[in-house]
Parts: structure tokens; C-alpha cells; sequence
């Protein structure tokens, strides 16, 4: 997929996006507690994480996927945060948005993509206060988090869950090049 974008009523993709959208939002609500309880799951298993975040867990960062049309906004808040979903044109405001494609944007959370290459290839645009996206960065580097960490499941079920969901997205990053 190129990105996300809105286009025209005229071209005709413009009201099965706008549905896309709509059933996305109805939707939130499980995602939303699912990702919640994995943040807070990470906080309880793992909290130093939380600490090295520093003045970035008390504000909000938006992950907007630029093949998907919703972004996730992110408080942290000490491992005791939030995930909400929210529309990729939501206009409330964040210390700071990242943007780039999904496989990418959770390969950086997981660590199978290396951010610093990811940005400078402009696979990902960063937005807003650069202070809490280094520090995010620095911390999800130091934590050498897997995709089975970012799952609110017990640990056997949580490595065999991310092992597949690894493979998965490898296999999708390859397909973006």
C-alpha cells in the first residue's frame, strides 16, 4: 500500500475509506483494552522500562500507521498508561506523532528494525518533540523488547504468540523493501 490517504468522492475509493474508518473506530474498544493491558502488563513485568522513559511517560505520542487509517495514541504513564485508538486525522494534540507503515512502526517497538536507519531512510516521520521520541527510542533500544513482550498473555502462550506474529511481520517488512 502507497499510505493512508484520503482522496475524492470523485474517484470512488473516498466512501470505502470513510467506512473503513467508521467500522475501525466502532470497533476500538477491544484493541483499545487489549493494547492497555499490554502496556500495563510490560509495567508490572517489566518496569524499569518505565523509569528509563523519564518526563515521556506523562505525555501523549501518537503511532500513526500510514497504510492503516487509524493511529494509536500512547500515555505511558509509569506502566500504569493508556492505548487508545483514535481516527490517523485526529486532530487532538500530542507531544509528538510518529508516521511510517505498520510492520515497520511495530518493528520498531519490537526491535527487528533499527529506528535510526528507518529514519533517515524516511520509512518513518517524526513529528513534534523530538525529546520524548529520543527518549522513547532509547528506551525501547535498551529494553530489547520482542513482540511477545507488547502481548497481555501468560509467558508459554506470550512466546509462542510472538514467534508467529514475528514471523508475520518479517514477511511483511519484506514485502514493504
Amino acid at each position: 500500500m502507497s499510505g493512508w490517504r484520503r482522496r475524492s468522492k470523485s474517484d470512488g475509493r473516498g466512501r470505502g475509506e470513510r467506512l473503513a474508518v467508521t467500522v475501525l473506530m466502532t470497533l476500538r474498544h477491544p484493541p483499545e483494552r487489549m493494547l492497555t493491558a499490554a502496556l500495563r502488563a510490560l509495567g508490572r513485568r517489566r518496569p524499569e522500562v518505565f523509569e528509563r522513559l523519564g518526563v515521556a511517560n506523562d505525555v501523549d505520542l501518537v503511532v500513526a500507521p500510514s497504510d492503516f487509517p487509524v493511529a494509536f495514541r500512547l500515555r505511558p504513564g509509569h506502566g500504569a498508561g493508556r492505548v487508545e485508538v483514535e481516527r490517523h486525522d485526529a486532530a487532538r494534540p500530542s507531544a509528538a506523532r510518529i508516521t511510517g507503515p505498520l510492520a515497520t512502526l511495530i518493528g520498531l517497538f519490537d526491535g527487528a528494525c533499527d529506528a535510526d536507519a528507518a529514519f533517515f531512510a524516511r520509512r518513518i516521520r517524526i513529528t513534534g518533540d523530538t525529546q520524548a521520541v529520543v527518549a522513547l527510542h532509547n528506551t525501547l533500544e535498551a529494553a530489547e523488547l520482542t513482540t511477545a513482550d507488547l502481548l497481555p498473555l501468560p509467558d508459554p502462550l506470550r512466546r509462542w504468540t510472538g514467534a508467529l506474529l514475528s514471523a508475520g511481520l518479517a514477511r511483511l517488512r519484506a514485502r514493504e523493501g
